[in-house]
C-alpha cells in the first residue's frame, strides 16, 4: 500500500533559555494511503503541535514531514502554500469559513485559489454527501454549528487531498452533530480510501479509527491498530 506521509524525527521547541518548552521531542510516523488515524492524549501532549506541523501550519525546530514523497519544510514558503492547497485538507474546531462568503463559495475557495475548475458533478456529490444541498446560498452565520463545520469539511475535501487532517473536529459539537461529522469522516474514508489523521479528546471517536496514536509529555507513547474496525 503506497505511502503517503513519512514523520521522521519531529521536534518542536518553542521559547528559549529559561522558557523553553519541548512541544514535540523526536516523532516518528509512517501512514499509508486510506488510512484513518486518531491521536489522542491529555491537554499539553503535544497532539494539536503535531498536527499543525503536519498541515505546513508551524516550523519544526528539527525533523522531516514528507508527503507524497516531498520534504514540506524544504520548500519556499510560497511553494508551501502551494502545495498546502493542493494535497492537504484541514479542518479545524471552529470552522474558519469566510463571514462574507456562502456555503458554496465557501466550499470552492480552495480549488478557485488553485485555479481549478471543479465539474458540477463533483460538486454536487460532496455537497449531497455533506447534507448541504439546500444550503448553498446560506451564509456562515445563518447556519447550525453542524452545518459550518460540514462546510469546512467540504472545504477541506474540494481538493481531492491526499491527507485530510482534522483538529478536534468535534470538539465544539453537541453530540448529535458529533455522530454525523463522523460518519461523514468514516464515509469519505471507507468509500473513497480519504487518509486522515484526527486529533481528538473523545476516546469513543477515537475507538472509531483504524489506528489509535497516544502522545505524552510530545512523545508518542503507544500505537495500535484497532482491530475492532472491520476494513
Amino acid at each position: 500500500m503506497m505511502e503517503i506521509l513519512n514523520v521522521k524525527k519531529l521536534c518542536k521547541t518553542y521559547g528559549k533559555d529559561k522558557n523553553e518548552f519541548l512541544a514535540l521531542n523526536d516523532v516518528s510516523i509512517r501512514v499509508k494511503k486510506g488510512e484513518f488515524i486518531a491521536i489522542v492524549g491529555k491537554s499539553g501532549s503535544g497532539k494539536s503541535t503535531l498536527l499543525h506541523l503536519l498541515g505546513g501550519l508551524d516550523k519544526p525546530s528539527s525533523g522531516s514531514v514528507i508527503i507524497n514523497n516531498q520534504d514540506i519544510y524544504n520548500m519556499s514558503d510560497k511553494d508551501l502554500t502551494v502545495f498546502r492547497r493542493k494535497y492537504i485538507g484541514i479542518v479545524y474546531q471552529f470552522y474558519n469559513l469566510i463571514p462574507a462568503l456562502n456555503v458554496k463559495e465557501n466550499i470552492l475557495l480552495p480549488a478557485l485559489f488553485d485555479g481549478r475548475n471543479i465539474s458540477d458533478k463533483r460538486l454536487n456529490d460532496l455537497v449531497k454527501s455533506l447534507g448541504l444541498v439546500n444550503k448553498l446560498e446560506f451564509y456562515p452565520n445563518d447556519l447550525s454549528g453542524g452545518e459550518q463545520q460540514r462546510t469546512a469539511i467540504g472545504r477541506a475535501l474540494i481538493n481531492h487531498p491526499k491527507l485530510l487532517l482534522a483538529d478536534e473536529p468535534t470538539g465544539n459539537l453537541d453530540s448529535r452533530n458529533s455522530k454525523y461529522v463522523m460518519k461523514l469522516l468514516e464515509f469519505y474514508n471507507k468509500k473513497y480510501r480519504q487518509t486522515i489523521i484526527m486529533v481528538t479528546h473523545d476516546m469513543g471517536l477515537a475507538k472509531r479509527a483504524s489506528r489509535i496514536i497516544t502522545m505524552h509529555d510530545g512523545k508518542i507513547i503507544k500505537d495500535e491498530i484497532n482491530d475492532k474496525i472491520k476494513s
